[in-house]
């Protein structure tokens, strides 16, 4: 989760597509540490794409999502 918002901190910085070091810096300077291998898939998911498509395409599967509790259900008046 740290890498998302990292990289998210780096988009409203002002990078249009944050690179790996952009990211490792944001970390850095909290005292964090990066697992490069989730980096670079993280990199990998988003290279080529803009935060406006990543929301839409998971607004899109959380409305395909059931929502909602059940109905409650109907008792007698209490006496």
């Amino acid at each position: 989760m740290k890498l998302v918002a990292a990289y998210l901190l780096a988009v409203l910085g002002g990078k249009a597509s944050p690179s790996a070091e952009d990211v490792k810096s944001i970390i850095a300077s909290v005292g964090g540490e990066v697992d490069e291998s989730r980096l670079t898939t993280l990199l990998g998911e988003l290279n080529g794409k803009s935060l406006d498509e990543i929301f839409a395409a998971g607004k899109e599967k959380f409305a395909s999502m059931p929502v909602g509790g059940a109905a409650p259900a109907a008792g007698g008046a209490a006496a």
